[in-house]
């Protein structure tokens, strides 16, 4: 019988108890010891919102578009790699339940299903794919060539990640993903990304027509040469505090940018997200879309395709409760005035 949770929260305990122990502390470890993925739930929680009264708000509103395209809701999910480990259908899973419910996903070249296969299944679904540079432009090529093929509604690009990080929960249980992670093989050869610099941009935009999503974006420099290398969207990101323990969350980024430069391309900001005011506290600071990546493994492992729905579902609603208490009636209310920042971030 399905074990039924009713918040994220309670899903991660239920997700613990029904999978082997190497493969749950790999997924929800950080780097080291973990430090800035614990900065990114801490400096959300920091956030304080400001509650508006007599809003009239009962009609709410969170569609949003980006490059013209509609999207259901600013929760989109964050591209995840080996999830046949956690369920036997992996990204088949939660493509299709992105399909059914409408909501915007990415998937990468390190997951073990092709995104062509995912494309096939679900050919209405609004799937995004991301490349990790790992291989030499001819192989890159190929994959930009297969985003096309496979309608990716744009091409997104995961720069923080060129090598393996240390991180102490998922070594002490001498874990690793890519043995349990069953299907395609995953990329070419990851030493490659080390190779690149900020022309590798220049000449992606040169070989596709689909626009250019950078991920892994932390600092406000990097930020700024994304913008002059054309980048189409900002994804402001520390890989769930994965690969590099920096201390350093998209919260503070989010601050930091507004003090910087005025963005005035689309912003898609992840880490921490684990209840509904999470969601609209980025949206405050500046992000058009935020995305999820654990949470919706926890659904997956409790029950697959479902597992997934009910994740959404589960902070969409939160979202909607969040907005009529908070007298938010649409997205475009989501202003940085509507917080209090006392504490430090």
């Amino acid at each position: 019988m399905t074990k039924k949770f009713t918040n994220i929260i309670q899903a991660e305990r239920i997700a613990k108890k029904l999978i082997r122990k190497g493969t749950f502390n790999w997924l929800v470890s950080g780097a080291e010891d973990g430090h800035t993925c614990n900065c990114n739930i801490e400096d959300l929680k920091k956030i304080k919102i400001i509650p508006r009264i007599l809003t009239k708000n009962k009609n709410l509103k969170l569609s949003s578009k980006i490059f013209n395209e509609e999207i259901k809701s600013p929760l989109i999910l964050s591209p995840m790699g080996h999830q046949t480990q956690f369920n036997k259908l992996g990204e088949y899973a939660t493509a299709a339940a992105l399909n059914k419910i409408g909501h915007l996903g990415f998937f990468s070249t390190q997951g073990r299903i092709r995104f062509s296969e995912l494309r096939k299944r679900n050919p209405k679904a609004k799937l995004i794919y991301q490349i990790f540079p790992f291989g030499n432009k001819d192989w890159i090529l190929k994959e930009i060539r297969q985003a096309e093929k496979y309608k990716s509604m744009a091409l997104s690009f995961c720069f923080d990640a060129p090598v393996r990080s240390h991180r102490y929960l998922d070594r002490e249980s001498n874990y690793d993903a890519r043995k349990y992670g069953i299907g395609e093989p995953i990329s070419q050869d990851p030493s490659l990304a080390l190779n690149y610099d900020w022309e590798f941009l220049r000449w992606i935009k040169s070989k596709t027509k689909l626009k250019i999503i950078p991920k892994g974006l932390i600092s406000i420099d990097d930020i700024i040469l994304s913008i002059k290398y054309a980048s189409d969207a900002l994804w402001i990101s520390n890989h769930g505090g994965r690969m590099f323990n920096s201390g350093i969350s998209a919260t503070s980024v989010l601050i930091n940018l507004r003090k910087k430069t005025k963005v005035k391309i689309p912003i898609i900001v992840d880490g921490g997200v684990r209840k509904g005011t999470d969601i609209i506290k980025y949206m405050c600071l500046g992000a058009n879309f935020v995305g999820i990546g654990r949470p919706a493994i926890y659904g997956l492992i409790i029950d697959g395709q479902k597992g997934v729905e009910k994740i959404f579902s589960i902070l969409i609603q939160e979202l909607k409760s969040a907005m009529l208490n908070g007298g938010f009636m649409s997205i475009k209310d989501m202003d940085f005035k509507r917080l209090n920042i006392s504490e430090k971030i």
